[in-house]
């Protein structure tokens, strides 16, 4: 049995621009308050959100996938976990709903909050031998072609062995948490959160055996930029985009137990593959 965590300071994150949210965040507030329990509501006073603050113990993000996974970013490392309120589309990473969020932090404030533990993923872009960009992403990170339709050329290394030379529209290094999303429309797997693993999915290769890889958090894998006709960029959780240039080398590999969710045990992963229409019984046809 997991040991659950006592709440007595909460902070709110509002998506900027989300009225219905706003709306529902300052009910938290005063919902929360009335319970003695201390609130911070960034969206209400148009605070930006730039750290966790020591005493806070959850972070209540009010937004769709996007906002949980920016606010993600900005808290890792801190120990603090987020609970996702879904305002968005798929809400595959809310547990939460503008209807059923008293009932369950209801349970949290009595029982205690329960977390589990996800994994990033860290890279280093280098150029002419040194070091020009790192950092950690979330959900993925992405090497593709730019508006133009060629093919790109890639050299793949694990562990500084060589693994394979490339052609192919792109490539994938997603988390398990991103692992739903652009790796799974790419034909890769769905990774459980909580493992310490990483997948690797080519967009479209040419003439190329290149199934889709699962490696383990501490595996090292490296891309070499080969000579190309189309600019190439490096897209990092689908938000941020690098210019890539012939020679240039991406390491990429996992880092365990660089931020939290909540885990309200209100649905287990299988069942939110099936809500979020991952998973679907396909009907005979008689």
């Amino acid at each position: 049995m997991p040991d659950l965590r006592k709440i007595t300071s909460v902070a709110l994150m509002v998506k900027d621009g989300n009225q219905p949210a706003k709306v529902v965040s300052r009910d938290i507030v005063r919902w929360l308050r009335a319970r003695g329990i201390a609130t911070r509501d960034c969206g209400r006073r148009g605070e930006e959100f730039s750290s966790v603050r020591p005493e806070e113990e959850l972070i209540l993000v009010l937004g769709g996938d996007g906002t949980i996974v920016s606010m993600a970013r900005r808290i890792l490392g801190s120990g603090v976990p987020l609970a996702g309120i879904n305002f968005g589309q798929v809400g595959f990473l809310a547990d939460l709903s503008a209807t059923n969020w008293e009932r369950k932090l209801e349970e949290i404030l009595e029982k205690g909050l329960s977390v589990e533990t996800r994994m990033s993923l860290r890279y280093d872009l280098f150029r002419n031998g040194a070091r020009i960009r790192s950092g950690e992403v979330i959900n993925d990170a992405v090497v593709t072609r730019g508006k133009v339709a060629r093919l790109i050329n890639l050299v793949l290394r694990v562990k500084d062995a060589p693994l394979i030379s490339l052609r192919a529209d792109g490539l994938i290094f997603s988390t398990p948490t991103g692992s739903s999303a652009y790796a799974c429309s790419a034909g890769g797997p769905l990774l459980m959160p909580g493992l310490n693993a990483y997948a690797v999915v080519a967009i479209c290769p040419y003439l190329t055996s290149f199934p889709p890889l699962v490696l383990s958090a501490e595996t090292v894998f490296s891309v070499m930029v080969g000579d190309s006709l189309s600019e190439l960029y490096l897209t990092l959780d689908g938000h941020e985009a690098h210019l890539l240039a012939e020679g240039d080398r991406l390491d990429v590999w996992g880092m365990p137990e660089r931020f939290f969710m909540a885990d309200f045990g209100m649905k287990n992963y299988f069942e939110r593959l099936r809500e979020a229409g991952f998973v679907q019984t396909i009907k005979r046809q008689d």
